[in-house]
């Protein structure tokens, strides 16, 4: 009985996953052509932002990788702790293991997709720069500054991170991805991402979670909790650099980058 179920499982995995990957090619499609919803929705939320100096300080105080990486991971962990039985662990290890995956994708992508920058960088908008954001002309001549935003890696890690609690622990689960969607719509606020760099990442990032909810996936998930049974000093040592790698991956990749101009 477990094989046919396995294979059901599977199917309804592989479905979610198809469905969730034709919204990312739809909002691919849209991150193409700005001009059709991502510019005029930028030029609209940036007058209101122009006009609401607390709502941005508010949205600035949000989008702090370091902070959205340190309750991300600390739901993950606790998710990780109240749950010691074997198949809810592995398909958390399934999940990470596709978040990370997803993220990798991401950057690919943003090198091979002929996207426009971000919001605030993006000549033809000529927006104005929150204040927040520090000074403009300083802002626009950092090393990121063209760099496209679509899909975020950011964003597609820790929605990964944030789905793969939600696959295991429903409440838990929520109040990650809706704290994850906060910062998301906070960033589009300020004009570091247009509407669909949040929507194309979430989908990128559910994408691969569900894929991951596959038996081989599961398999792979399986063989990580053998570690942790059989040497869980190495196994928790090596957790633990993983967490602060994500905790510190705004400031790590922007090390990387400076490092390999």
């Amino acid at each position: 009985m477990a094989e046919p179920m396995a294979r059901t499982s599977d199917f309804h995995c592989l479905t979610h996953a198809a469905a969730l990957c034709l919204l990312f090619v739809g909002t691919t499609f849209l991150a193409l052509n700005p001009d059709w919803i991502d510019r005029p929705l930028a030029k609209a939320v940036n007058t209101v932002a122009n006009n609401q100096p607390f709502a941005s300080r508010l949205a600035f105080s949000a989008v702090s990788p370091t902070i959205e990486g340190t309750i991300v991971v600390s739901l993950l962990w606790y998710c990780w702790f109240a749950h010691d039985g074997p198949e809810p662990r592995t398909r958390l290890v399934s999940g990470v293991c596709a978040a990370v995956l997803a993220a990798l994708v991401a950057h690919l992508l943003q090198g091979s997709l002929p996207t426009t920058p971000k919001p605030i960088f993006d000549s033809a908008l000529g927006l104005h720069i929150p204040d927040v954001l520090g000074d403009a002309a300083v802002l626009r001549s950092a090393p990121f500054a063209g760099t496209p935003g679509f899909p975020s890696e950011r964003a597609v890690l820790f929605a990964g991170l944030a789905i793969a609690i939600l696959l295991v622990r429903l409440e838990l689960g929520l109040l990650a991805l809706a704290y994850t969607l906060a910062v998301e719509l906070a960033r589009v606020y300020l004009g570091l991402h247009y509407p669909t760099n949040a929507m194309g990442s979430l989908a990128l990032a559910a994408t691969m979670a569900w894929l991951a909810q596959t038996h081989p996936s599961l398999e792979l998930g399986a063989l990580v909790l053998r570690w942790e049974r059989g040497a869980a000093p190495s196994f928790y040592l090596c957790s633990s650099l993983l967490s602060y790698l994500v905790i510190e991956f705004q400031d790590l990749r922007e090390l990387a980058r400076g490092l390999l101009q």
